[in-house]
This record gives C-alpha cells, structure tokens and sequence, in this order.
C-alpha cells in the first residue's frame, strides 16, 4: 500500500491583498498544455511543502484559465469556507473559521494542519484578487450509512463534476489513492475518484517527495509525525515528469527536496 503524501505563516488582520508572486513548476506548461477541465495532485497529508507547492501550482493555472479549488473536507463546512474566502482575514474572520468542523476532529490526519490553514490564507487572498473563482469542499459528509469505497469515490467525483464550471479549471489536492486513475492495486475492486472522472478531460499527479516527515494518522491512535521513505534515490529534481498514458497517474510532481511535517492547528486563537 503506498504511503499518502502533503511554510507556517504570522497572522495578521485585515491584511491589504497584494499582487501574488507565482514560483514557476518547471514542465507545468505541459500539465496544462493539455487543456484538463481537472488537475488533481495526490498527496501524503500532514507536510509543509505540497500545500505551498499547490498553491502555486494553482497561481501558474489561473495565469491561463478561471480557476475553482477543490480541497478534501467535509461538504458539510462549505458555508464556513465561503464565509472565509469573503472575509477579511482579520482576526475574527480566522476565529469564526476555526470553528468549522474540519479543525476538531479527533484524528488529526493534516489536513487540519498549520500548513492547511495558511493554504486557506493563501487562496483566500487569491480570491480576493479574483485569481480563483470558488474554493469547494468534496469530502461526502452525507451519506446515512456507511458507504462503500466505491460509493465514497464516485461521490467525490460526481461532487467534483458538479464544481466544474464553464471554462474554468478545477484544481484538486486530495490523498494520492483517491487521485489513482487504475484501480486501486492491493483491493481492486473500485476505481479511485480520479479513475472516475472524464479521463481525456482530467491530469492526475501524483507529489513525490524525497523523504522526509509528514504529521499524518497510521490508524486511529498513532496520529503524529512519521518518517516517509524517499521513492527517488536518483534524487529528481523539482518539477513534473508525465507518464504513459495507462499509468497509474498521468505524472508525478517532483518536490525535489524532503518534506516537513505541519503539526495540526489549534482551534483555540
């Protein structure tokens, strides 16, 4: 089963928006050379580098097309991410988000993480300088019983394919089993989300990192930072390597570095 991969930041109220700076992806023009309606990035959760890498990704995209973030939470917290996006910023802007169920459950898997909240900062002044059109949460927090896998994933893709809009991009960054595209290797029995959505229509990459820790959940009571092995001996440098086309996922985005672990958020400020 392979290992699910994902700067902290001051906080400050009521900061004025000012022109965002993209840091360039070397072969990022090839992902988006494809004109995807979706481009999903896998991640292991709980590092510092793939949501700052994410944002960036999504600041190179809106360089092109109008662009909707998708993030794995709760479809249930969707109103307090609006009201997040339109706000200030400002201390009780982050004081009423912090309230969202997203920050309080007990397993603290990253994406809960101080990494997570300035992902939101980010595109929250990404919003405002009308970079982004909409950030949409796609983690199914309806079902009455419990689903099967294959429920659950085709639920994120249908909640995925309903965040499209005309001529925009919708950016995904969720965990790198649901951004499989084959199914899933030790159950194959469900196609992952990504398998789900229109495949000519989607790129799928999966972050790789070269070591390093994430603050990530090895069951229900083992959640902390633990060590990730390094998948890339050659070291890759940063940037994307595409794959064949009947590969797991369509490329993988090189961190070019290890990752750092983001210890979870206190909902208390």
């Amino acid at each position: 089963m392979p290992m699910l991969y994902l700067s902290a930041f001051a906080l400050f109220a009521a900061v004025p928006v000012a022109p965002m700076e993209c840091q360039q992806i070397p072969n990022w023009e090839r992902v988006v050379g494809k004109q995807p309606r979706w481009i999903v990035i896998g991640e292991v959760h709980g590092s510092n580098e793939i949501p700052e890498a994410f944002v960036n990704a999504v600041c190179l995209t809106s360089r092109l097309n109008p662009v909707v973030v998708a993030l794995e939470q709760p479809t249930s917290d969707q109103p307090a991410i609006d009201a997040f996006m339109q706000s200030d910023g400002g201390l009780a802007a982050q004081g009423a988000f912090l309230k969202a169920q997203m920050w309080h459950f007990d397993m603290k898997d990253g994406r809960s993480s101080e990494a997570y909240f300035q992902l939101f900062e980010s595109l929250r002044r990404m919003f405002a300088a009308g970079l982004i059109a909409k950030v949409v949460a796609f983690q199914p927090s309806t079902f009455k019983t419990q689903p099967t896998p294959a429920e659950y994933e085709q639920a994120m893709a249908d909640l995925l394919i309903a965040a499209a809009q005309p001529d925009t991009t919708v950016m995904v960054l969720v965990g790198n089993v649901h951004a499989m595209r084959t199914d899933v290797p030790w159950q194959p029995t469900y196609t992952p989300m990504a398998g789900r959505l229109p495949r000519e229509q989607t790129v799928s990459l999966n972050a790789s990192a070269q070591g390093g820790a994430a603050w990530n959940c090895h069951g229900a009571d083992s959640c902390g930072p633990h060590a990730l092995p390094d998948p890339t001996p050659n070291h890759q440098v940063f940037g994307v390597e595409m794959h064949a086309e009947d590969a797991m996922y369509s490329g993988t985005l090189h961190l070019g570095g290890p990752t750092t672990a983001s210890t979870p958020k206190s909902a208390v400020e």
